[in-house]
């Protein structure tokens, strides 16, 4: 009888009881797997996002930053026709036409001892260059091709053009003119029908940021994209993107 006892303790387990336990291994397995990645898609959709909004950011603070200094002269007792005159204007722009990205151009004065190697540095140009007194410097967006192999801002201050902003799909803008001298926007047009950039008073940039990667957690992006009127078509990808509005006074020009 004892014998008989210690032989069934030591028996183990049964074939059955094997596979039964390694499928709920695997079932486990599985469960944990998806948690996993369904984890990092969600991190990675919050870090993409997060980059995204810090490029809508520094994109504001960049055009606005810019679009205020338009016009600026070092010496304020100089009239500004004098500095930014016919093919120098303290703001002009192209139509790219369709749906092909605009461009747009400012230009201001710097200040400093005016020596040309001593700004003070309360005035720098798009690329972050101190600029001196009585030196004009230009800023000219674009929308081209960044080291990423997608549409980036680009910001050419007139000695090279240099990429400021990835993953900006698209610009368009429209010139705020004022056609009754009293220095409010009366109608916006896009740059082929502006009258006379001189009295431009307001510049509305609408720019299109997109995630740097394709995101798994995110759906199909199969919807379109107002841009200021110019309609930009699906991209039928999973990126995110967001458009963007920029609403920019020329602060020289107006009270």
């Amino acid at each position: 009888m004892n014998s008989h006892l210690a032989s069934r303790r030591s028996r183990g387990f049964t074939l059955i009881e094997l596979m039964v336990a390694v499928t709920i291994g695997l079932l486990l397995t599985l469960v944990v797997a998806n948690l996993f990645l369904s984890s990092r898609a969600t991190y990675q959709t919050t870090d993409e996002m997060s980059r995204m909004q810090e490029n809508i950011r520094y994109a504001y603070q960049l055009l606005t930053r810019s679009v205020h200094l338009s016009g600026f002269r070092s010496s304020p007792n100089t009239f500004a026709n004098t500095i930014f005159g016919a093919g120098n204007q303290a703001v002009t722009g192209t139509d790219g036409g369709g749906t092909t990205s605009d461009t747009f151009t400012v230009r201001y004065q710097g200040s400093g001892a005016g020596t040309g190697v001593a700004p003070d540095g309360s005035v720098v140009d798009c690329q972050g260059r101190e600029v001196d007194a009585g030196v004009t410097t230009r800023a000219t967006f674009s929308i081209a091709v960044g080291a990423n192999g997608g549409n980036a801002l680009f910001c050419d201050n007139g000695t090279g053009s240099l990429e400021v902003i990835p993953d900006v799909d698209n610009m368009q803008v429209l010139y705020g003119e004022d056609t009754n001298g009293d220095m409010v926007a009366d109608r916006y047009v896009a740059a082929g029908s502006v009258a006379n950039f001189d009295n431009v008073v307001t510049v509305r940039a609408a720019l299109l940021f997109r995630t740097t990667n394709i995101s798994a957690a995110a759906v199909r992006d199969t919807g379109t994209y107002n841009l200021n009127g110019t309609v930009i078509p699906a991209f039928n990808d999973t990126r995110i993107r967001r458009a963007v509005v920029l609403n920019l006074n020329l602060r020289n020009r107006t009270p």
